[in-house]
Protein backbone atom coordinates (compact mmCIF):
# COMPACT_ATOMS: atom_id res chain seq x y z
CA UNK A 1 0.00 0.00 0.00
CA UNK A 2 2.75 2.45 0.76
CA UNK A 3 4.07 2.14 -2.41
CA UNK A 4 1.38 2.47 -4.07
CA UNK A 5 0.78 5.41 -2.81
CA UNK A 6 4.54 6.41 -3.34
CA UNK A 7 4.29 5.77 -7.24
CA UNK A 8 0.94 7.76 -7.28
CA UNK A 9 2.61 10.71 -5.75
CA UNK A 10 5.44 10.45 -8.66
CA UNK A 11 2.85 11.39 -10.64
CA UNK A 12 2.17 14.63 -9.41
CA UNK A 13 3.45 18.43 -9.91
CA UNK A 14 5.56 19.83 -7.58
CA UNK A 15 2.36 22.52 -6.45
CA UNK A 16 0.12 19.24 -6.06
CA UNK A 17 2.81 17.80 -4.21
CA UNK A 18 3.06 21.02 -2.18
CA UNK A 19 -0.51 21.48 -1.40
CA UNK A 20 -0.46 17.21 -0.57
CA UNK A 21 2.13 17.64 2.04
CA UNK A 22 0.83 21.01 4.16
CA UNK A 23 -2.94 19.35 3.92
CA UNK A 24 -1.46 15.94 5.52
CA UNK A 25 0.87 17.55 7.50
CA UNK A 26 0.30 15.37 10.24
CA UNK A 27 0.07 12.18 8.45
CA UNK A 28 1.95 9.72 6.30
CA UNK A 29 0.52 10.83 3.24
CA UNK A 30 2.29 14.42 4.02
CA UNK A 31 4.91 12.69 4.73
CA UNK A 32 5.28 10.34 1.27
CA UNK A 33 4.68 13.64 -0.52
CA UNK A 34 7.58 15.88 1.13
CA UNK A 35 10.05 12.39 0.26
CA UNK A 36 8.91 12.92 -3.63
CA UNK A 37 9.50 16.73 -3.20
CA UNK A 38 12.94 15.73 -1.52
CA UNK A 39 13.79 13.86 -5.14
CA UNK A 40 12.75 17.21 -7.25
CA UNK A 41 15.61 19.52 -6.71
CA UNK A 42 15.77 22.37 -9.03
CA UNK A 43 16.50 25.97 -8.77
CA UNK A 44 12.63 26.57 -9.27
CA UNK A 45 11.56 24.33 -5.78
CA UNK A 46 14.65 25.76 -3.86
CA UNK A 47 13.07 28.84 -4.51
CA UNK A 48 9.25 27.64 -3.22
CA UNK A 49 11.68 25.85 -0.45
CA UNK A 50 12.88 29.83 0.83
CA UNK A 51 9.60 31.22 0.27
CA UNK A 52 7.79 28.92 2.58
CA UNK A 53 11.02 29.19 4.88
CA UNK A 54 10.13 32.53 5.16
CA UNK A 55 6.22 32.31 5.18
CA UNK A 56 4.67 33.24 8.72
CA UNK A 57 2.85 30.17 8.64
CA UNK A 58 4.40 27.27 11.19
CA UNK A 59 3.53 24.33 9.04
CA UNK A 60 4.89 26.33 5.95
CA UNK A 61 8.23 26.89 7.36
CA UNK A 62 8.17 23.17 9.02
CA UNK A 63 7.24 21.80 5.37
CA UNK A 64 9.68 24.12 3.98
CA UNK A 65 12.56 23.25 6.21
CA UNK A 66 11.90 18.83 5.73
CA UNK A 67 12.47 19.56 2.14
CA UNK A 68 15.61 21.33 2.27
CA UNK A 69 16.88 18.79 4.91
CA UNK A 70 17.28 16.17 2.20
CA UNK A 71 16.94 17.84 -1.40
CA UNK A 72 18.32 15.80 -3.92
CA UNK A 73 18.37 15.66 -8.16
CA UNK A 74 18.80 12.74 -9.87
CA UNK A 75 22.08 12.51 -11.87
CA UNK A 76 23.63 9.70 -13.95
CA UNK A 77 21.21 7.15 -12.42
CA UNK A 78 22.27 8.40 -8.59
CA UNK A 79 20.95 10.81 -6.16
CA UNK A 80 22.99 13.66 -5.81
CA UNK A 81 22.61 16.39 -2.94
CA UNK A 82 21.22 19.68 -4.35
CA UNK A 83 21.88 23.07 -3.19
CA UNK A 84 23.77 22.12 0.12
CA UNK A 85 25.55 25.29 1.21
CA UNK A 86 21.75 27.18 0.44
CA UNK A 87 19.78 24.41 2.38
CA UNK A 88 22.24 24.56 4.99
CA UNK A 89 21.67 28.19 5.47
CA UNK A 90 17.95 27.91 5.66
CA UNK A 91 18.45 25.10 8.02
CA UNK A 92 20.77 27.08 10.47
CA UNK A 93 17.97 29.70 10.33
CA UNK A 94 15.53 27.41 11.63
CA UNK A 95 17.30 26.93 14.62
CA UNK A 96 16.06 30.01 15.76
CA UNK A 97 12.30 29.39 14.98
CA UNK A 98 10.05 30.45 17.78
CA UNK A 99 8.17 27.19 16.98
CA UNK A 100 9.16 23.74 18.18
CA UNK A 101 8.48 21.85 15.02
CA UNK A 102 10.30 24.13 12.74
CA UNK A 103 13.25 23.89 15.01
CA UNK A 104 12.89 20.09 15.08
CA UNK A 105 13.08 19.74 11.18
CA UNK A 106 15.67 22.34 11.17
CA UNK A 107 17.64 19.69 13.49
CA UNK A 108 16.96 16.84 11.61
CA UNK A 109 18.14 18.63 8.52
CA UNK A 110 21.33 19.78 10.12
CA UNK A 111 22.08 15.77 10.54
CA UNK A 112 21.45 15.11 7.17
CA UNK A 113 23.54 18.36 6.15
CA UNK A 114 25.74 19.12 8.60
CA UNK A 115 27.33 22.37 9.29
CA UNK A 116 29.59 23.52 12.13
CA UNK A 117 28.11 26.71 12.69
CA UNK A 118 24.96 24.68 13.90
CA UNK A 119 26.69 22.93 16.73
CA UNK A 120 26.26 25.14 19.64
CA UNK A 121 22.75 25.31 18.93
CA UNK A 122 22.27 21.44 19.10
CA UNK A 123 24.13 21.47 22.38
CA UNK A 124 21.31 24.03 23.42
CA UNK A 125 18.83 22.02 22.41
CA UNK A 126 20.02 19.23 23.64
CA UNK A 127 18.65 20.17 27.62
CA UNK A 128 15.30 21.05 25.46
CA UNK A 129 12.06 19.71 27.70
CA UNK A 130 10.31 17.59 25.14
CA UNK A 131 12.21 14.40 24.62
CA UNK A 132 11.26 14.28 20.75
CA UNK A 133 13.60 17.21 20.50
CA UNK A 134 16.37 15.83 22.12
CA UNK A 135 16.01 12.23 20.59
CA UNK A 136 16.22 14.47 17.19
CA UNK A 137 19.57 16.18 18.37
CA UNK A 138 20.81 12.92 19.38
CA UNK A 139 20.57 11.51 15.59
CA UNK A 140 21.95 15.01 14.58
CA UNK A 141 25.10 14.86 16.59
CA UNK A 142 26.00 11.57 15.02
CA UNK A 143 27.03 13.15 12.27
CA UNK A 144 29.23 15.46 13.83
CA UNK A 145 33.19 15.10 14.48
CA UNK A 146 33.54 18.42 16.85
CA UNK A 147 34.58 17.59 20.45
CA UNK A 148 31.65 19.32 21.37
CA UNK A 149 29.28 17.01 19.91
CA UNK A 150 31.02 13.92 21.60
CA UNK A 151 30.47 15.61 24.69
CA UNK A 152 26.63 16.15 23.85
CA UNK A 153 26.09 12.88 22.77
CA UNK A 154 27.83 11.70 26.29
CA UNK A 155 25.26 13.86 27.99
CA UNK A 156 22.78 12.66 26.41
CA UNK A 157 23.47 8.91 27.02
CA UNK A 158 22.57 9.31 30.14
CA UNK A 159 19.45 11.12 29.30
CA UNK A 160 15.65 9.95 31.00
CA UNK A 161 14.64 8.62 27.66
CA UNK A 162 15.49 5.53 26.73
CA UNK A 163 15.22 6.53 22.68
CA UNK A 164 17.10 9.09 23.53
CA UNK A 165 19.74 7.51 25.13
CA UNK A 166 19.91 4.85 22.51
CA UNK A 167 20.74 6.93 19.69
CA UNK A 168 23.41 8.99 21.70
CA UNK A 169 24.84 5.00 22.79
CA UNK A 170 24.59 4.35 19.17
CA UNK A 171 26.08 7.48 18.39
CA UNK A 172 29.09 7.46 20.61
CA UNK A 173 29.78 3.36 19.58
CA UNK A 174 29.15 2.62 16.43
CA UNK A 175 28.69 6.19 14.31
CA UNK A 176 32.49 7.29 15.09
CA UNK A 177 35.93 5.75 15.58
CA UNK A 178 36.79 8.46 18.42
CA UNK A 179 38.39 6.51 21.02
CA UNK A 180 38.88 8.04 24.45
CA UNK A 181 38.29 7.44 27.95
CA UNK A 182 35.46 9.86 28.39
CA UNK A 183 33.73 7.63 25.42
CA UNK A 184 34.39 4.49 27.29
CA UNK A 185 33.81 5.02 30.71
CA UNK A 186 29.93 6.50 29.12
CA UNK A 187 29.38 2.71 27.32
CA UNK A 188 30.64 1.08 30.41
CA UNK A 189 27.66 2.88 32.64
CA UNK A 190 25.61 2.10 29.74
CA UNK A 191 26.21 -1.49 29.64
CA UNK A 192 24.00 -1.48 33.05
CA UNK A 193 21.24 0.48 31.66
CA UNK A 194 17.49 -0.70 32.37
CA UNK A 195 16.99 -0.66 28.44
CA UNK A 196 18.21 -3.42 26.28
CA UNK A 197 18.75 -1.61 23.22
CA UNK A 198 21.29 1.25 24.74
CA UNK A 199 22.99 -1.80 26.20
CA UNK A 200 23.41 -3.49 23.47
CA UNK A 201 24.92 -0.54 21.64
CA UNK A 202 27.29 -0.09 24.22
CA UNK A 203 28.35 -3.47 24.05
CA UNK A 204 29.00 -3.38 20.22
CA UNK A 205 30.59 0.13 20.66
CA UNK A 206 32.95 -1.39 23.15
CA UNK A 207 33.83 -4.32 20.93
CA UNK A 208 34.41 -1.76 18.42
CA UNK A 209 37.19 0.07 20.39
CA UNK A 210 38.81 -3.82 21.16
CA UNK A 211 37.75 -3.34 24.92
CA UNK A 212 38.36 -7.24 26.00
CA UNK A 213 36.90 -6.28 29.14
CA UNK A 214 33.49 -7.41 28.02
CA UNK A 215 34.23 -10.95 27.29
CA UNK A 216 32.56 -12.40 30.26
CA UNK A 217 29.52 -10.15 29.73
CA UNK A 218 29.69 -11.78 26.05
CA UNK A 219 29.94 -15.00 27.70
CA UNK A 220 26.82 -15.07 30.03
CA UNK A 221 24.75 -13.37 27.35
CA UNK A 222 25.55 -15.54 24.45
CA UNK A 223 22.26 -17.50 24.44
CA UNK A 224 19.37 -18.22 22.44
CA UNK A 225 17.60 -15.31 23.70
CA UNK A 226 20.29 -12.91 22.48
CA UNK A 227 20.40 -10.51 20.13
CA UNK A 228 22.10 -9.21 17.28
CA UNK A 229 23.88 -7.00 19.27
CA UNK A 230 25.83 -10.40 20.79
CA UNK A 231 26.46 -11.49 18.08
CA UNK A 232 27.97 -8.11 16.28
CA UNK A 233 29.89 -7.29 19.09
CA UNK A 234 31.61 -10.92 19.24
CA UNK A 235 32.46 -10.58 15.55
CA UNK A 236 33.96 -6.92 16.17
CA UNK A 237 35.62 -8.10 19.47
CA UNK A 238 37.26 -11.41 17.66
CA UNK A 239 38.30 -13.05 20.82
CA UNK A 240 38.68 -16.91 20.55
CA UNK A 241 37.46 -16.99 24.39
CA UNK A 242 34.23 -16.72 22.53
CA UNK A 243 34.75 -19.15 20.53
CA UNK A 244 32.72 -22.07 22.64
CA UNK A 245 30.21 -19.83 23.96
CA UNK A 246 29.09 -19.57 20.05
CA UNK A 247 30.03 -23.10 18.85
CA UNK A 248 27.41 -23.71 22.03
CA UNK A 249 24.70 -21.03 20.63
CA UNK A 250 24.95 -22.64 17.03
CA UNK A 251 24.10 -25.95 18.29
CA UNK A 252 21.59 -25.14 20.62
CA UNK A 253 20.27 -21.94 17.87
CA UNK A 254 15.99 -21.97 18.23
CA UNK A 255 14.31 -22.89 14.73
CA UNK A 256 12.91 -19.34 15.06
CA UNK A 257 16.50 -17.74 13.95
CA UNK A 258 16.16 -16.12 10.74
CA UNK A 259 19.23 -16.85 7.67
CA UNK A 260 20.18 -13.02 8.84
CA UNK A 261 20.62 -14.51 12.53
CA UNK A 262 22.63 -17.31 11.24
CA UNK A 263 24.81 -15.31 8.98
CA UNK A 264 25.86 -13.03 11.83
CA UNK A 265 26.82 -16.39 14.22
CA UNK A 266 28.60 -17.46 11.04
CA UNK A 267 30.67 -14.38 10.88
CA UNK A 268 31.25 -14.16 14.99
CA UNK A 269 32.53 -17.84 14.99
CA UNK A 270 34.96 -17.19 11.84
CA UNK A 271 36.02 -13.93 13.53
CA UNK A 272 37.14 -15.48 17.27
CA UNK A 273 38.45 -18.55 15.69
CA UNK A 274 41.23 -17.04 14.06
CA UNK A 275 42.47 -14.75 16.87
CA UNK A 276 44.78 -15.35 19.38
CA UNK A 277 43.82 -15.19 23.20
CA UNK A 278 45.05 -10.61 23.57
CA UNK A 279 47.76 -10.31 26.40
CA UNK A 280 46.69 -7.89 29.14
CA UNK A 281 43.25 -8.23 28.56
CA UNK A 282 41.14 -5.58 30.00
CA UNK A 283 38.49 -6.36 32.90
CA UNK A 284 37.00 -2.80 34.22
CA UNK A 285 33.90 -3.22 31.34
CA UNK A 286 32.44 -6.07 33.24
CA UNK A 287 32.33 -4.58 36.79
Amino acid sequence: MKRLARNRLKSFSVDRLLRHALRHWDAQEGWRAVEVLQRRGSPALLARIETLSDSPRVRRRAVGMSIAAQLMRREHGRDVLFAEQQTQQLLLRGLSDPHHDVVRAAVAGLGQRPHGASVQGLLRLSTHPDSKMRWQVAVALGSYEEPEAIEGLIRLATDPSAEVRDWATFGLGSLRDDDTPEIRDALRLNLRDSDEDVRGEALVGLARRGDHGIVEVLITQLTPECHLYELDAAEALADPRLVEPLQALSRSAPPSWTAVWQAHLDEALAACSTQSVPVGTERSSAS
